[in-house]
């Protein structure tokens, strides 16, 4: 089973329909004990075909990317027994936040609670990319500008299922982020549904001002207006500390998307700021998002000797 949500969380979770739903208003937060990352306390393991105790992270460090002008290292983690299975994996893309690298995800225990969820059954296995988004990802540059969406789409995503056996479609890959690499994910996932079918924003920061993001590319404005939304079927999530100001936009995303009856889980946690012992603290509810739907069992994934379905 996936972890159990922190207590003194509010979840805001909208169920489709076709006629507006109200605003969502945010209840009045009262602060709780800090929280400790969720355990995985209903598990059941899953036995594996190799005495593998974990995965394996691969780096990338040597990267030139043509779009972006510069060395954009990035790091895989691959579960256990990838090799040897022979299966083909879903996989999530996870962003860092502004000011971190590559590192960020595996700092905030990303990689050891997947290992400990994978070996007790209550996380899919699963690949996951960390890219490091450099100086092309602090600037606001769109397509047909070089951009890091470019970067994403046409360099990083063709290099991943070249290099690995994964699941490629829209249903077994996923992106999400922290802080500024939640919006490139909700940038990026928006506008190509037929790519990314799961988006997850961690504290992410939505500029509202067309002057910074063109409204085409902008999280804020595609909730409001995107023709592709309501009917694109992607499983949408959000999260904050109350205390922290990046849920001042996400809250206003949230509420655009509720407006149009577009389902999506938005959590504020009712301690946590804008860190990495917030992050921390509530990895494995992102894990558990990602994974949601995946199958915890290897066997089950279809064969890397053929094409990916």
């Amino acid at each position: 089973m996936a972890p159990q949500p922190t207590p003194g969380v509010i979840i805001i979770t909208n169920v489709p329909s076709r006629t507006p739903v109200p605003t969502p208003t945010v209840p009045t937060l009262t602060r709780t004990p800090a929280p400790t990352r969720t355990p995985f306390s209903t598990a059941t393991p899953t036995e594996f075909p190799c005495a593998e105790e974990g995965g394996q992270v691969i780096p990338f460090d040597r990267n030139p990317s043509q779009v972006a002008g510069e060395n954009l290292r990035y790091r895989v983690y691959i579960p256990p027994c990838y090799v040897q299975t022979q299966k083909r994996y879903p996989y999530v893309i996870l962003l860092h936040g502004q000011g971190s690298t590559e590192t960020q995800w595996e700092d905030i225990g990303a990689v050891d609670t997947l290992d400990q969820g994978i070996r007790l059954g209550a996380l899919p296995p699963m690949i996951l990319v960390m890219p490091f988004w450099g100086v092309i990802g602090n600037e606001n540059s769109f397509p047909p500008d070089p951009s890091y969406e470019t970067v994403v789409l046409d360099e990083l995503l063709p290099q991943i299922q070249r290099d690995f056996c994964t699941w490629n479609d829209r249903e077994h890959r996923a992106i999400g982020g922290i802080s500024r690499g939640g919006f490139w994910a909700f940038s990026i996932g928006l506008r190509h549904p037929d790519i990314f079918g799961i988006i997850g924003g961690h504290s992410a920061v939505f500029p509202d001002d067309p002057q910074v993001v063109p409204p085409a590319f902008n999280p804020l404005e595609m909730a409001r207006d995107s023709a592709l939304l309501p009917d694109a079927d992607i499983r949408i999530y959000m999260d904050n500390g109350a205390s922290d100001l990046a849920g001042e936009s996400q809250q206003l995303l949230s509420s655009r998307l509720a407006a149009r009856a577009i389902t999506h889980t938005y959590v504020i946690n009712t301690v946590g700021g804008h860190d990495d012992e917030y992050w921390s603290a509530h990895v494995s509810e992102y894990l558990a998002f990602y994974g949601r739907d995946w199958t915890r069992n290897a066997a089950e994934l279809p064969s890397c000797l053929e094409p990916s379905p």
